[in-house]
């Protein structure tokens, strides 16, 4: 049965059918006296803000808790998360349920024996569970891969199982599926028609810095506020901005002879820095931007005065129709712009953990079943029917302007706020295909720009060493990986601050000397070892596309 055609049918008999065991577990927590049971949530997402829990009838925290028995105590650390969990688990004292980023973190989690395989925890504790029944082969087959067993419930699900599952409703999802990217570089529409440029006129690195030029010598404002020619990701920027630059100028991970090689070695990352150098030595971004938090950035972008900005658009809280993105930016030495996706089924951005402490496991496992069912994803997704959304002819759901805003203000409304169950190939099986000029279709069009670009060449890179498995964090080879990761990000801001590009030349100079001295040599040819490997197993291998730099 076609999931909308599911919709439609669950709908229209007037309630939400209930999970596996949802239903059960409420009953479980009324018998002992109490409406609900709460458990604690740890997550490591510092720039998430999860609502306060309501149990409260008709707001979305407190339906699931009506549906689950389960409420939610939630923690987000505003920073060293990784460290605190690790205390924790020194004292045996981890949270009910764990949600993480970190794939260290997530490697001594599992080690320590202390979290559920969540096939033995949903047998029993929610035998008649969904997840038993129709969670991804291929997903789960890669997290089995990656730490021995099926424990973390992944974020983002979409691989080839998952839109089997769940089919894109039109080639719109196949297309944003395919091209789909969270760092970009985007301008606020209404700047550029003032400053007289087009989305054409900002295709080059010489026309980008051009721009940003004219934009600071025009002395533009907005409501008093002055126009900021560049902004980039605040105090997160050396990940989605410089990782955005060095694709867009043809750095890659693997060198002239096919072996890895670590990308700041790369004379196209060096070519990034020096970029982002220049754009902050002449004023177009400022020192200040890379101390700002996101919530920093999400004002900024909000108040319209922000001409261009360059990182993860998926966190910066913009209305998409006001922006456009002009793809990649050109390098000046005419290298071809690259783009690493990871096209082996995704072990997700987040993964959720059961302790094997946790004070309500019944409750919990309602908890996580109700919330990866259809009607799951429906509910906290989309809201309530008819106020929130609607259904079209087809079965598909269409968003109300007031569940827009909802989405938009998940922090206090807490629709859309579980990233820990976001879905895409759910979501893109229950959707319409936007109309013209529409939020979405602008959303889509920023996200894709880059990467469906007929210059822009991709490479799949789940065949590189990228997880704790490759690289175990208490190994020889993983120990030196972390201390050169930790050297690599002090360096990054020392070369892009530099007072002049002589001094960030040398900056740069200085980091690999150093590099070489630490010894990335030899871990390059460790993690070569490995990138090797998976290209005999999955028959691939990536290529080297620019070779030369002038």
């Amino acid at each position: 049965m076609k999931i909308r055609e599911m919709i439609l049918i669950t709908l229209s008999a007037g309630v939400l059918l209930f999970a596996g065991c949802g239903a059960g577990q409420k009953d479980i927590a009324k018998e002992e006296g109490d409406p609900y049971v709460t458990a604690s949530l740890f997550c490591d997402v510092n720039f998430w803000e999860p609502p306060s829990w309501s149990t409260g009838e008709g707001t979305i925290t407190g339906d699931i808790t009506e549906k689950t028995g389960l409420a939610l105590d939630i923690t987000v650390p505003p920073q060293n998360a990784d460290a605190q969990l690790s205390l924790m688990l020194l004292n045996d004292e981890l949270p009910d349920i764990i949600s993480l980023t970190d794939e260290t973190t997530i490697s001594q989690l599992i080690t320590s024996g202390k979290v559920w395989n969540l096939e033995e925890f949903l047998k029993k504790y929610c035998p008649d569970s969904h997840l038993l029944k129709s969670f991804p082969e291929d997903i789960k087959k890669e997290l089995i891969k990656r730490d021995g067993g099926w424990y973390a419930y992944p974020s983002h699900m979409n691989s080839q199982d998952s839109r089997k599952i769940w089919k894109p409703s039109s080639k719109f999802y196949e297309d944003w599926t395919n091209y789909n990217d969270n760092n970009a570089v985007i301008w606020n529409r209404e700047l550029l028609r003032k400053a007289g440029l087009t989305i054409e006129d900002v295709q080059t690195e010489e026309q980008v810095l051009a721009a940003w030029e004219q934009v600071k010598n025009m002395h533009l404002d907005v409501g008093g506020e002055a126009v900021i020619p560049l902004l980039v990701d605040g105090k997160g920027y050396s990940d989605p901005t410089v990782k955005f630059l060095e694709y867009t100028f043809g750095a890659e991970r693997v060198d002239e002879n096919g072996n890895y090689r670590d990308i700041l070695l790369q004379p196209e990352a060096k070519h990034a820095l020096l970029f982002l150098n220049e754009a902050i030595r002449k004023g177009y971004a400022s020192p200040e931007q890379l101390t700002y938090e996101n919530a920093k950035i999400k004002t900024l972008m909000a108040k319209g005065n922000v001409f261009c900005f360059i990182g993860n658009v998926a966190n910066s809280g913009i209305d998409y129709t006001e922006w456009v993105s002009s793809g990649p930016i050109f390098s000046s030495g005419g290298e071809t712009p690259v783009l690493g996706k990871n096209l082996r089924a995704p072990t997700g951005w987040l993964g959720t953990f059961i302790s094997k402490d946790c004070s309500h496991p019944a409750q919990v496992a309602a908890w996580l079943d109700y919330m990866s069912s259809d009607d799951g994803l429906l509910f906290w997704s989309f809201g309530y029917e008819g106020s929130d959304y609607h259904l079209d002819d087809q079965g598909y759901v269409v968003q109300t302007e007031k569940g827009e805003k909802a989405s938009l203000d998940y922090g206090q409304t807490g629709q859309g706020a579980w990233w820990m169950f976001d879905n895409f190939s759910w979501e893109r099986s229950v959707l319409p295909e936007p109309e013209k000029g529409s939020s979405t279709e602008a959303e889509k069009e920023i996200f894709t720009a880059y990467g469906s670009h007929e210059r822009t060449a991709g490479y799949d890179e789940s065949l590189l060493p990228l997880t704790a498995e490759d690289i175990p964090p208490e190994s020889e080879e993983g120990i030196l990986d972390a201390k050169i990761r930790e050297y690599e990000k002090e360096q990054i801001p020392r070369i892009v601050l530099a007072e002049s590009r002589e001094e960030a030349e040398a900056r740069y100079t200085e980091m690999t000397e150093t590099l070489n001295r630490m010894g990335i040599d030899s871990l390059d040819a460790y993690k070569n070892e490995i990138y090797q490997k998976n290209c005999r197993e999955y028959g691939k291998s990536i290529e080297k596309i620019n070779v030369t730099v002038q």
